[in-house]
């Protein structure tokens, strides 16, 4: 399951139910019972979310956390939590994560943007849905057609939490502050400075995510 999350509830986020054989299916949610209500009903292995999950600890730079860091060492851009509106994301990430932990069902943050340059079905200049959506076919996932660029990112959260799932994605920064994962493939791990990016494994059987 993937969740493309907006920061106020008077915004529709857009849900991505990603099933075991790649076949996508797409909801909008406002509040986050609605959301808590689509994971019940759909089960999911894993729940990946665009959002902060977690807040800096202030170890590592002004509004910045450890992952968000070891994104920008892959050369991906991604905003601080120290932002206003990236704030605001967090408090709604942290309290929607509490609540799907608390329901029992593993919950990770992912960066959409960041997972399809890892991809390498998308590189840089303007993000375009039908491109990412064409990228994300090539990758397998079964999907209907006119995406907003809202439900590909939901669409990629979805794949990240199925390859999370099946122990093919890396965690980047460190588990007291908030990890953050990535897919494993073609992600250059070889940072010559200090550096927490792990691998993540499991034997578990995939169901849907």
């Amino acid at each position: 399951m993937g969740i493309d999350l907006t920061a106020s509830p008077r915004r529709a986020s857009s849900i991505c139910i990603l099933s075991a054989r790649l076949v996508a299916v797409f909801y909008e949610a406002w509040l986050d019972e609605e959301i808590a209500g689509l994971a019940r009903a759909s089960a999911p292995a894993c729940v990946a979310i665009d959002a902060p999950l977690s807040y800096p600890s202030g170890a590592w730079g002004r509004g910045y956390r450890l992952c968000d860091r070891e994104v920008r060492r892959l050369g991906i851009g991604i905003f601080p939590v120290s932002l206003p509106s990236m704030r605001l994301l967090a408090e709604r990430g942290v309290r929607l994560a509490a609540l799907l932990r608390e329901m029992g069902f593993e919950v990770i943050e992912t960066f959409p943007s960041g997972a399809q340059r890892v991809l390498g079905i998308w590189r840089r200049g303007q993000r375009r849905a039908v491109s990412i959506t064409s990228g994300l076919r090539r990758l397998g996932l079964k999907l209907p057609h006119s995406l907003s660029l809202d439900m590909v990112d939901a669409a990629t959260c979805a794949y990240v939490a199925l390859l999370h799932h099946r122990g093919r994605c890396i965690a980047l920064g460190d588990q007291s502050e908030g990890l953050l994962y990535l897919p494993a493939k073609s992600t250059r791990l070889s940072a010559p400075r200090r550096s927490s990016y792990r691998s993540r494994r499991s034997s578990i059987v995939s169901r849907s995510s």
